[in-house]
């Protein structure tokens, strides 16, 4: 692998949406992680409201991954070269 610093583009704003959605799932995977814990001692895996609660963390938690995928910007890319062939004159 190369030491190459990956120079990206800044944010812009709706990198910045996305980053703050994927905080908000990120802080709400925090309860409902709690109320699923507790349904699941309290009254079991065979309720119908523990595994849904399970869904919606897993639901929380995918937001999160994705929304905080979505934030991270582009590369700039590399400058065109002089000498490069057009692919629309050939």
């Amino acid at each position: 692998m190369s030491d190459d610093i990956i120079i990206r583009k800044p944010r812009h704003f709706g990198h910045k949406i996305a980053l703050a959605c994927a905080a908000l799932c990120a802080v709400l995977i925090v309860p409902a992680i709690a109320v699923f814990v507790w349904f699941w001692l309290t009254r079991g895996i065979a309720n119908t409201w523990t595994p849904s609660l399970a869904a919606v963390v897993a639901f929380l938690g995918c937001c999160a991954g994705v929304l905080y995928a979505t934030s991270i910007p582009q590369p700039l890319l590399p400058p065109e070269e002089p000498d490069a062939v057009d692919p629309e004159k050939h």
